[in-house]
């Protein structure tokens, strides 16, 4: 069995669906099967537009989620409306929060710690914290021009990382 690696990516609300088509972009050229779970309906259309025009330069197979559709999908990217698990993906990118019982069931988890929304900071402070309380191994991704790709790669004998998101 694996360890989950929940990571906490810090981003203004305004950056946060660029910094989602990028990491969904280094997942597929990682060859990770990535579910990408949104809160609503408008929020996976607007996710599926983006991933088709954020980057002239890279094409993303993806699709939207129906659950009459079973679970065998060839597209690599999955985007969810709610909290489906889908078999098969080992990577979670969160665009609205997760809770940690639905992050633990991956190889890797993405949850934004939205810096400019002090109700949504205080909440992904308390989750950092309840994931510390249950040992699981997380990771702090303070937002920056580049992304140190390495804090979304396990690491033997790895307790979780930069401790600095929870002072």
């Amino acid at each position: 069995m694996f360890r989950s690696i929940i990571c906490f990516m810090e981003t203004p609300a305004a950056e946060q669906r660029r910094l989602l088509c990028k990491l969904v972009e280094h997942f597929y050229e990682e060859n990770r099967k990535t579910q990408v779970s949104t809160g609503s309906t408008p929020d996976a259309q607007q996710i599926d537009q983006l991933l088709w025009t954020f980057s002239d330069t890279s094409f993303i197979p993806h699709r939207i989620h129906d659950s009459r559709d079973g679970d065998d999908f060839i597209e690599p990217v999955l985007i969810t409306v709610g909290d489906p698990v889908v078999p098969g993906f080992d990577a979670l990118i969160c665009d609205s929060p997760q809770s940690l019982d639905v992050m633990s069931r991956f190889r890797v988890a993405v949850h934004f710690v939205i810096r400019d929304d002090d109700e949504r900071r205080l909440e992904s402070r308390r989750m950092w914290l309840e994931a510390r309380e249950r040992k699981l191994i997380v990771r702090h991704v303070p937002f920056s021009s580049g992304i140190d790709w390495s804090l979304f790669l396990d690491r033997a004998g790895d307790g979780g990382g930069p401790e600095s998101f929870a002072e």
